[in-house]
């Protein structure tokens, strides 16, 4: 009957709305955790800076420490999280592309004009690899706060090094410290991003019908573009 409710269309949809969401409660998740820990950062900055100026008998490289710390603290708590949100929006991603592919193979005729990507079309907005450049992972929020994590660890270092080494040792341990840290973070963000592409083409594997025209390797090795 022409009047017969499409139960597959009507799940489908449904099911895309769901995941627009949730992928949106992400994002804004994490961009205010994000946002929150900048500002944080920043005022703890301008305290610093405070001390560091301000006369009288303060304690200040107690002061500083604690105030480092507790930032520090703070600052791997909201890298964590990033990590985390960043995986959920890409596999979140991923679902929406599979849904996409099922509205593109039911409507043939709609495929030319769906310009976000499926699993037959990269389209012009194909995802990046989920084995991305590193340099992406260093910019990206969690990276961001993975360096302001890396600053105060290579702070406390040159601090901690400058009590018992000369000058000339102290800067260059305290800058290949924070190179080490930061490494340290990039490398957690790349591992993430690894094992979820690696479970995501498992997933993809499992459902041969997905990669009817695509094998499903191409599409394991991608994900979401926005990093959260």
């Amino acid at each position: 009957m022409a009047d017969e409710p499409d139960v597959p269309l009507t799940i489908a949809l449904a099911e895309y709305e769901h995941l627009r969401e949730m992928s949106k409660a992400v994002h804004d998740q994490s961009t205010s955790r994000f946002t929150f820990f900048l500002a944080v950062s920043s005022a703890s900055a301008a305290a610093a800076a405070g001390l560091v100026t301000a006369g009288g008998a303060l304690p200040r490289v107690p002061l500083m420490g604690g105030l480092g710390a507790l930032v520090l603290l703070l600052g791997i708590a909201v890298f964590a999280r990033q990590v985390q949100l960043n995986d959920r929006g890409r596999r979140y991603a991923v679902a929406a592309t599979t849904l996409r592919t099922y509205l593109t193979r039911r409507a043939p005729d709609l495929s030319p004009y769906v310009l976000l990507p499926t699993l037959d079309d990269p389209g012009p907005f194909a995802p990046e690899p989920f084995r991305r450049h590193w340099f992406s992972d260093l910019v990206g929020q969690a990276g961001t706060v993975g360096l302001i994590n890396s600053v105060l660890v290579a702070v406390a270092a040159g601090f901690a090094g400058a009590a018992v080494a000369p000058a000339a040792l102290t800067v260059p341990g305290a800058v290949a410290v924070f190179w080490l840290s930061a490494a340290a973070h990039v490398a957690v963000v790349r591992r993430r991003v690894a094992r979820s592409a690696r479970h995501t083409g498992a997933v993809l594997a499992g459902r041969p019908e997905l990669a009817r025209r695509r094998p499903v390797t191409e599409v394991a090795t991608t994900g979401a573009s926005a990093d959260v």
